[in-house]
This record gives structure tokens, sequence and C-alpha cells, in this order.
């Protein structure tokens, strides 16, 4: 099996794909209209990936671990949005999305959650038991939390945000961010940086030394935890 790893960050139209060798400084950032085809390269291409896209759903209420997730980012817990539940994949509209998840969580679903229901639902369709331990729900902002050892604070929008990340990559990742984010458009390069950070988790997972957060199981199956 390859040693290469994967970090990916949903974006406008597909995916942001970046790819790492652990120790190394072979990098590269491109863009995908879909996973699929990236997570069937897990046991030839790559050995482990890191996505940021909720895996394991609950059926009727929060997941354990988003509590610890907001938790761990403090005064950032607000760039982890809430969850939605498993339900939401079966409907068609914010509307009655919303009314279910009203009528089981005692909660509604915001826009802006429901905007990520087509990218829950395309990792959910190739996730599959097999890659319990490769295909693997992570968060940018906990991965640099991981890194600096605290939230980072600042908005990975700013100038000063962007610096920080990039900072922090290059303490932790053995590749030359500023020329892999040079090569990489400027409508990606936020999404750039978060999914280099989601790499460098990735690359802890194929060297046996991530951390996890939670471990619960949803009702399908899946995990409902994340790694940094």
């Amino acid at each position: 099996m390859s040693s290469r790893v994967a970090g990916i960050d949903g974006a406008k139209g597909g995916w942001v794909v970046a790819e790492v060798i652990p120790g190394s400084p072979t990098c590269s950032i491109r863009f995908e209209p879909t996973i699929a085809p990236v997570v069937a390269e897990l046991g030839t291409r790559l050995s482990s990936i890191v996505v940021d896209m909720p895996i394991g759903l609950s059926d009727d209420g929060v997941r354990p671990v988003d509590a610890v997730v907001r938790a761990r980012l403090g005064a950032r817990h607000s760039t982890f949005f809430p969850t939605p539940l498993r339900d939401v994949l079966g409907h068609a509209t914010w509307e009655t999305a919303n009314a279910s998840s009203r009528e089981l969580r005692g909660k509604g679903l915001s826009k802006q959650a429901w905007n990520l229901v087509p990218k829950i639902a395309e990792v959910d369709r190739a996730w599959s038991p097999s890659l319990s331990e490769s295909l693997v729900e992570g968060h940018p902002e906990v991965s640099f939390s991981e890194m600096a050892g605290a939230p980072v604070l600042t908005r990975k929008s700013s100038t000063e945000g962007r610096t920080q990340r990039v900072d922090l990559l290059r303490a932790h990742l053995d590749v030359d961010v500023e020329a892999a984010l040079a090569d990489t458009p400027k409508a990606w390069r936020i999404d750039a940086i978060d999914a280099l950070a989601l790499a460098w988790s990735a690359t802890r997972v194929a060297m046996g030394n991530a951390t996890w957060l939670g471990g619960d199981v949803d009702g399908c199956g899946r995990p409902m935890q994340l790694v940094l």
C-alpha cells in the first residue's frame, strides 16, 4: 500500500484534494468534482484520507463528539457546524428536512447545514465498513488547534489568519507549502489550506499517532468520531 495520504475539503462545485507523502516534500493540490474517484484510490495510491464532512450521523439527537469538538475549539466553536440528522439525506427540500429535524430533534436545520447535505450524502455513498480506518472525518480548525497547542483565534479569511495557518503547516508538514499554494487557483486557496491541515491529520493516521475524538457508532454502523 502507498504511504501517500490525502486531506479533502469541500469546495464550490466539488472537492479540493491535498496529497502528501509523510516525511517527504512531495505535495500536490487538485480539484475534483466528485469524491468517489479519490476514495477509490484507498489501498492503492492512498493509505488514508481525512475529509471535512461528517460520516457518522445521529438518528435523533446531537452527536456526542460534537460537544467534544466544540469545547476543544473554544472561542472558535462556531466554525464547527451542527451535524444534521441522518434523516435529512432522504429529503429533497430544506423545508421538509427542517420540519423533520424539528420533529425528531426538537430543533430546526439551518440552511447553511442543508447546503452541506449533498456532500454529506456523497461521502455517505463512498464510505464502507472496510474503510473505517482509512476514510475518516476531520475538521481543519481542530487540526490547526492541535498543531498550535490552542485554538487558532484568527479568521482564516483574513491575511493574518492565512499567514498563521500557513506558518503552522510549514512547521508541521515536510512540504513546500508556499509552492503548493502558488500553483493553486485563488478561488481554492483557503480550501487548499484547510485540505493541507487535513492531510497533516491523515499522515498521523497513516503513522499510527493520531488523536481520536469520540467513538460512538451511528445506526448504520458509521463512526461518529473525528481525527486530529
